[in-house]
């Protein structure tokens, strides 16, 4: 049951990574700090958003994925 659980909460997980990566899902930079507008453009702020989280978020769904099958096939 365990397996399933976290099989289901991986692909999940992945199908969102996705969904930012390739803009579905928008990511807002006015809503950043001070500190983020001074030290990094709009240009960088909007590829640290969009890329970077979508693709933490993919590969974390592919590791959860990866685990649930273990345990299910295990």
């Amino acid at each position: 049951m365990l397996a399933i659980i976290i099989l289901v909460t991986g692909a999940m997980i992945f199908l969102y990574g996705v969904l930012i990566s390739f803009g579905f899902i928008k990511t807002d930079v006015s809503g950043d700090s001070e500190i983020d507008k001074k030290l990094l453009t709009e240009k960088e702020r909007y590829f640290w958003g969009r890329y970077n989280a979508g693709l933490q978020l993919i590969a974390a769904g592919a590791v959860a994925i990866f685990l649930g099958v273990t345990l299910y096939l295990a």
